[in-house]
């Protein structure tokens, strides 16, 4: 069958999208209106016009090679390019194209999709999550996601790094002798001695109020002692500041990174064991041995508690929060989270535990304890989904899936109410078979939910990709979102590009009604938080789930 221009003219003048038509010469023959407004042109400026009349010669030689390839495979294909439009501008664009028959001809029939705001905020919200605001340097989510990298390669024999931490001695009298403006400067200042004092490939971030972290890389020949005393130096240097002149000193803890570190919060709890001795005596650096503290005996101790109590089930119990819609206040679900009480350890916080589970491989049973109480505590309660957090060393057990279809069969709960919720760390460093993993637990009902956003270097368009469902905004951000314009911009942004994608976003650490009001407002669809509810024993479920409308009413 033939098609007329003249026809497909009339349809393409309706489409809600810029569109355009080339021959197999790649001549402009049609744009519709949309397209000429996007774009700044008539059509008078590019009909009967080719691409290399129109654009830089590189430019117009992909929009040909593009072209030749749909027409002669006669498949749809989809592009996405940052190109420079006839107005000099630089933008991004997503386009679909398709071959047509045309008065006898082939044709290239493509849709445009101007994507530029998009990418722009996306890369927003990724700088934002991983720098100091203040300082520009990097945070401790991108210091510990620099960690992490260099304790794999030290593990695989790729040389060792060092990991400082500084902290500094009489920032509190700068900040009461000058101003909060002078602390700032001085904070700004020293970050940049530091920046100055290491190269490139090595980080320097700002992980608290006064406290810094150099990670320096392939530290095989490095001098730990000359450089810890110069940065002893740069700290002793005087700071001007509003206007004066301001003293202040630092302490230093060190640790290496080499074949025998084993995660990244434990290399950077040695470092602050080092820095904890250092700031005994001010102005100094200490080197991490085993003899500082006793944590390390404390964790075996752990260790062995935590082994029999999976083994018997003693102690062990899953205390339960709601998640409320933010509209009104309504419980739609629940997060299970899981509680240990020993006879002489007393009630370890679950950071520690679960902690010491993953590094000595039993966050697997604990996971799957915890899944399996959930759901057979859930399953008579209609209307109400459960959420469940997941290890990443969980994700890479193939056997993870059947495990959990398993579990919702033995309680007999449709998968739909269940939520697994995976650190956007795992998100980002999922292999395929990961991903594998979770698209095959997605097609089942499951749902999956990113936990922590923010603390890593995700793209909600890689979490569409992946199947994600919902995003968790990390607490940090909720926190400070009402009073904090670098926190209510990484909230807002979230909100927008979930909504944009299609994905739920909830705000979680949720405390005051001023920031439950901000976050209704910033477009968030579920909350959690203490202004709701503590997470409760299994047992009071029931009282919670009637809801929080005297909280929700505005």
């Amino acid at each position: 069958m033939v098609h007329d221009l003249g026809t497909w003219s009339k349809v393409l003048e309706l489409m809600p999208m810029a569109m355009f038509v080339r021959d197999a010469a790649h001549r402009w023959v049609f744009v519709n209106r949309i397209g000429c407004e996007s774009f700044g042109v008539s059509a008078a400026d590019v009909l009967g016009k080719r691409d290399d009349e129109l654009f830089p010669p590189d430019q117009a030689a992909r929009f040909a090679a593009g072209d030749d390839a749909v027409l002669s495979s006669h498949e749809i294909m989809e592009t996405e390019e940052t190109v420079t439009d006839l107005q000099g501008r630089v933008r991004t664009l997503l386009t679909r194209k398709a071959c047509i028959d045309l008065d006898g001809a082939p044709h290239v029939l493509a849709a445009v999709t101007d994507i530029t705001e998009l990418r722009e905020t996306e890369a927003q919200v990724r700088w934002l999550a991983c720098h100091d605001a203040l300082t520009g340097l990097a945070n401790r989510t991108a210091l510990f996601g620099k960690l992490d990298a260099a304790i794999g390669r030290a593990a695989g024999g790729g040389g060792t790094a060092v990991l400082f931490y500084l902290d500094l001695d009489g920032f509190k009298r700068v900040n009461d002798a000058y101003g909060h403006q002078a602390g700032d400067e001085l904070l700004v200042e020293f970050g940049a001695r530091l920046r100055g004092l290491v190269r490139a490939n090595d980080t320097v971030a700002r992980i608290g109020g006064d406290e810094f972290a150099v990670l320096v890389e392939d530290a095989t020949e490095l001098d730990v002692p000359a450089l810890a005393e110069r940065m002893l130096i740069l700290a002793s240097m005087p700071f001007d500041v509003t206007s004066n002149k301001a003293f202040i000193g630092t302490s230093v803890g060190i640790v290496p990174v080499d074949a025998h570190a084993v995660a990244s919060g434990e290399i950077a709890r040695k470092a602050d064991s080092a820095l904890y001795e250092a700031k005994r005596g001010r102005n100094r650096y200490v080197v991490y041995t085993d003899e500082l503290d006793s944590a390390l005996a404390h964790r075996r101790g752990v260790e062995l508690a935590l082994r029999e109590a999976l083994r018997t089930g003693e102690g062990l119990a899953c205390h339960y929060q709601p998640l409320v819609r933010a509209t009104d206040g309504k419980v739609v679900g629940v997060e299970a989270l899981a509680r240990w009480t020993h006879p002489q350890l007393g009630s370890v916080p679950p950071v520690q535990f679960i902690a010491v589970a993953e590094e000595t491989g039993l966050i697997g049973t604990l996971g799957e304890w915890i899944l399996r109480e959930a759901c057979a505590r859930l399953a008579p309660l209609e209307g109400v989904f459960v959420a469940v957090n997941v290890s990443a060393v969980q994700l890479r057990d193939d056997r993870f899936a059947d495990m959990v279809f398993d579990a919702l069969a033995a309680c007999g709960m449709p998968a739909r109410r269940l939520e697994l919720e995976i650190t956007e760390t795992a998100i980002v460093n999922a292999d395929a078979a990961t991903v594998r993993l979770l698209k095959r637990l997605r097609r089942a009902g499951v749902r999956i939910s990113l936990d922590d956003f923010g603390t890593g270097y995700s793209s909600l368009t890689l979490l569409k990709d992946l199947d994600v469902d919902k995003v968790k905004i990390d607490r940090s951000f909720v926190q400070m979102a009402p009073t904090a314009d670098d926190s209510a911009a990484i909230v807002r942004a979230v909100s927008n590009l979930g909504a944009a994608l299609g994905l739920r976003v909830v705000a979680e650490g949720v405390e005051t009604e001023q920031q439950r009001l901000f976050l209704r407002e910033a477009g968030c669809d579920e909350l959690q938080g203490y202004l709701f509810s503590e997470a409760v024993t299994e047992d009071r479920i029931e009282s919670i789930l009637g809801g929080f409308a005297a909280v929700a009413a505005v």
